[in-house]
């Protein structure tokens, strides 16, 4: 859809969001407290933000929340009675960065494969996403080295660029087309001139990451070989502090417990975010746990994120180098320094 490109000036952005806030819910970068930025659902065009480094949170839980209602269970006359629950609710997700856009192309081919959970794809397909393309990379992103970005070839319905004056946008999906095509005259067609200053910025932004510093291919082999000794795995576990932060600012990880709640006169069964990290994740009734050792858990998690056997499943690896967990490890067992120890066989802590 490449020669699909359209233009909007940005004084006709807020016109725009105005227009989508009347048909979804619009899910967007707004200012936080202490200068942070989150995402949240507006109110106004106008809280929308342009220019930010990405959240420390991912917008993921607006797909898959926090605590999500997955059936209500209540007793009647003949025995219990299971109602599911689905959210079918349209949201659009704008001005994600191409390393969320990438996530939630990842998490909605794991919930679609083998057995599809129900529950998230009713809530995924009726979210549009519109991604801002990252001119300028993040200070601890790497999503060059997992094809996650700066700039998107597909996951994402529109990718917008920053122009200056102007957004460019381009359809990646019949959605994102349709999306653009019932705004009107906002927006124009792209003019040559604007889709080669377009490939002019993807150019810089690539060349500004400098050296690549997370080599997935070398740590995929040695992983998938069982070249990786047990004692490094060890030292390593040694680092984590199992606060489960990576795994959840993870905008890839999908590990869940399932909780009951009363409500009503009846109880929700909820599917609530988990950490493989914790030694209870693992703890089968029975009182046995196969993964009680840290190291076991270090090495489950990244044989999950870099395997060749989660590779050829899911299409790529688990990571999508937003630099999350490096911002919010405590201990330094973040991806780029697992993956490094893992491919020279040595970690420097």
């Amino acid at each position: 859809m490449a020669n699909e490109a359209r233009t909007i000036s940005k004084r006709d952005v807020a016109g725009w969001l105005a227009a989508l806030m009347r048909r979804a819910e619009v899910i967007a970068p707004v200012a936080a407290h202490g200068g942070d930025v989150a995402f949240a659902a507006i109110s106004s065009p106008e809280q929308v933000v342009f220019d930010f480094q990405n959240s420390l949170h991912p917008p993921k839980q607006f797909v898959l929340p926090q605590t999500d209602p997955l059936v209500v269970i209540r007793r009647n006359g003949n025995g219990i009675e299971l109602e599911p629950v689905r959210d079918a609710h349209p949201r659009v997700i704008f001005n994600l960065r191409s390393c969320d856009a990438r996530s939630l192309a990842f998490l909605y081919r794991m919930h679609a494969s083998d057995l599809p959970d129900g529950a998230y794809l009713a809530r995924a397909e009726n979210v549009t996403l519109v991604s801002l393309a990252c001119t300028v990379p993040c200070e601890l992103g790497f999503c060059t080295c997992c094809d996650a970005g700066p700039f998107l070839k597909e996951g994402t319905d529109v990718q917008l660029t920053d122009l200056g004056e102007h957004l460019l946008a381009e359809p990646g999906t019949d959605k994102g087309l349709a999306m653009l095509s019932e705004a009107g005259d906002l927006f124009r067609p792209a003019r040559p001139d604007e889709e080669r200053r377009r490939l002019e910025l993807e150019e810089a932004a690539k060349r500004a990451f400098g050296a690549e510093t997370c080599h997935f291919a070398s740590a995929m082999r040695r992983v998938s070989t069982g070249r990786v000794p047990e004692e490094l795995w060890g030292t390593m576990s040694d680092w984590c502090l199992e606060c489960g932060g990576c795994n959840f600012v993870c905008p890839t990880c999908y590990c869940f417990s399932v909780k009951d709640m009363k409500q009503d006169g009846s109880w929700v069964r909820c599917r609530t975010w988990d950490s493989c990290q914790y030694q209870a994740f693992t703890l089968e009734a029975s009182g046995h746990n196969p993964r009680e050792r840290r190291a076991d858990r270090i090495k489950r998690r990244f044989f999950h994120k870099v395997s060749a056997q989660y590779y050829l499943r899911d299409g790529t690896v688990g990571c999508v180098g937003c630099g999350r967990c490096v911002r919010v490890c405590l201990g330094t067992t973040d991806m780029p320094a697992v993956v490094e120890a893992i491919r020279k066989g040595a970690w420097n802590g």
